[in-house]
């Protein structure tokens, strides 16, 4: 009898990236998660004024802190979502990011003009190594992609969502008209948000991207923590111990069907739920190693015994 059907046996070969000093991409089990937790978020008890980026800065910092200490234990990378209301509190935000850390920054601006500004502001300020648009979508401005052209950003998200694919998990016409704009625009790094609104959109979400590892090789993730968010009776209906565990697994499905990045909600939560999806990395690595590859001494399966 064969040996049944392998997992992570991709058709395509897999994309790897350096951003920033950080590696995203690859095959499961080899290249570690990306863990992208957000800060100055609507509710983040730090900031004091959204509109203008007024912000308790030893609190940032220390959650910072937190989440270099949790990707020191786990072997986890880490990156921002930094999320900004314009981009004079984008502004704010950016200067002390680039004095307190070296993490690589998903640039998640609410308006497409502010997105904009903000690039033009990284990139007179020479911040653009670790800066990545959060997002490209189906419906974004040419102006938008002309101005990442402008400004020499070479890493981009494409959030593959639009009313007509909500509903499959086949995001195949998204991928094949994003891709060709956002390399034109001069995007060399792309990564693949599979799109998660809510509950039902997660499973949608991690077929999708498995499906795209498989067929195109882009490094792919999502928004895992919004399945969460949009379960409103979460905390009213169960414990407190049984609202952790399902953070835990939403963050860690995505991981266990070949996610590179998993955007994973409030960067304070890093310590609950970066050990879940280490556990996964260890896990998957011995398939590498069942393939004569060895993982880095630095990889989950060596940092959490």
């Amino acid at each position: 009898m064969g040996g049944g059907i392998k997992l992570f046996d991709f058709s395509a070969k897999q994309k790897t990236y350096t951003i920033g000093g950080t590696v995203i991409g690859g095959d499961p089990g080899l290249t570690p998660t990306v863990m992208v937790g957000s800060m100055f978020y609507k509710g983040d008890k730090t900031v004091e004024n959204r509109a203008e980026g007024v912000f308790r800065e030893n609190e940032a910092e220390s959650l910072l802190r937190k989440a270099e200490e949790a990707s020191d234990l786990t072997g986890l990378s880490t990156m921002i979502d930094l999320i900004a209301e314009n981009a004079v509190a984008a502004a704010s935000y950016l200067d002390f990011m680039v004095d307190a850390t070296d993490m690589p920054i998903f640039l998640d601006i609410v308006s497409e003009d502010g997105l904009m500004e903000s690039l033009r502001y990284a990139s007179d300020h020479g911040m653009m190594d670790g800066i990545i648009v959060n997002s490209l979508n189906p419906h974004s401005s040419e102006r938008l992609y002309e101005t990442i052209t402008e400004t020499g950003c070479t890493s981009s998200v494409l959030l593959l969502h639009s009313t007509e694919h909500m509903l499959t998990s086949n995001k195949d016409a998204l991928v094949e008209k994003m891709v060709p704009k956002a390399e034109a625009a001069g995007v060399e790094n792309i990564l693949m948000d599979t799109a998660v609104i809510d509950i039902p959109s997660l499973g949608l979400a991690t077929e999708a991207i498995h499906r795209i590892k498989d067929r195109y090789g882009y490094p792919c993730g999502c928004g895992a923590h919004n399945a969460v968010a949009s379960w409103k009776r979460l905390k009213k209906k169960y414990s407190v111990d049984a609202v952790k565990v399902a953070v835990g697994v939403v963050n860690a499905l995505p991981v266990a069907i070949g996610a590179d990045f998993v955007i994973y909600g409030p960067l304070k939560n890093a310590d609950t739920i970066y050990p879940a999806v280490a556990m996964i990395n260890a896990a998957y690595s011995q398939q590498m190693i069942e393939k004569r590859v060895r993982p880095s001494r630095d990889h989950p399966r060596f940092r959490i015994g």
